[in-house]
């Protein structure tokens, strides 16, 4: 019985002292992001949000990601792109730790490309990035990670909404270009699907799903000649847009493939600089 009640007292203060700590945390992270808001105070805001970031112990990972996952859509601009931003730090600092957590900040950073606001959806994919680039090399499951961060991110490109079809394709433009061997086989079926979005006139981001066949063409994702053949159509179709941005996703999406030095690219260099030079008195001729 005395063991018992020795037992009790002992856990209970411990407890009290966790809820302190996490209490402490929680009030020191919101202080610093109300400093955000202000113009003046601004940096010193980001300062201390990187610092507190960068000490964190594991226990601390959760509920500092509480306090800028789900920002207020009322709140100023440049508190919501930090909070984006601080998920990439995070990552950079502790990326062996917050591998449980991602799929909360790849749903968090998804939600925010409905953001009103350019910059902040700018830092959503400029995150995913960092995402790709850290977690894919220290996590044991690559294959894993990469369906995590990119499954929400292609499911947000059936959205009406332009600038979640934009952002979400940037993304995982993003994603592709940064991360440690994405894998093939995922790569050709979204490839498939984003050659058919490009030709569905009632698709509203068709120059950053452009970028975007671009990304997967580079990372090897079309891996049959018929697929890349259809994929670099899709391409040279948009040189013949109505829209000026596109024409311009396409010359500046096949100057990159042509100055690529990937072998299995080599049949189609030649096909990519002509239809560049069909295209050399419109203003979005790439030299």
């Amino acid at each position: 019985m005395m063991k018992a009640q020795t037992y009790a007292r002992a856990k209970g203060p411990s407890k009290v002292n966790t809820q302190q700590v996490v209490f402490e945390l929680k009030k020191k992270v919101n202080l610093a992001l109300n400093k955000l808001a202000d113009r003046d105070t601004y940096q010193m805001g980001v300062h201390e949000l990187v610092k507190t970031a960068e000490c964190l112990t594991p226990d601390k990972i959760s509920p500092f990601l509480s306090c800028i996952l789900d920002t207020d859509s009322e709140q100023k601009s440049a508190v919501r792109k930090e909070c984006i931003r601080l998920m990439g730090t995070l990552a950079r600092f502790h990326e062996g730790l917050v591998g449980p957590y991602l799929g909360k900040m790849v749903t968090s950073i998804v939600k925010r490309l409905k953001d009103p606001d350019s910059v902040v959806r700018d830092a959503c994919v400029e995150t995913m990035c960092v995402l790709a680039s850290k977690l894919s090399s220290c996590v044991g499951d690559s294959n894993g990670v990469f369906v995590v961060l990119v499954k929400p991110l292609f499911e947000a490109l059936g959205e009406q909404y332009k600038q979640v079809q934009s952002g979400a394709a940037l993304c995982l433009a993003s994603i592709i270009d940064n991360i440690h061997d994405p894998p093939p086989s995922i790569l050709q079926r979204m490839l498939t699907r984003t050659v058919k979005l490009l030709k569905n006139p009632h698709f509203m981001a068709k120059p950053a799903v452009i970028e975007l066949n671009r990304s997967i063409i580079q990372a090897g994702g079309a891996t049959t000649h018929s697929a890349l053949a259809a994929a670099m159509a899709s391409i040279q179709e948009g040189l013949k847009n109505n829209d000026w941005t596109t024409r311009k996703a396409a010359s500046v999406a096949l100057a990159e493939i042509a100055s690529s030095g990937a072998s299995f690219l080599g049949s189609f260099k030649a096909s990519c600089i002509c239809s560049l030079e069909s295209c050399r008195f419109d203003k979005v001729y790439i030299y």
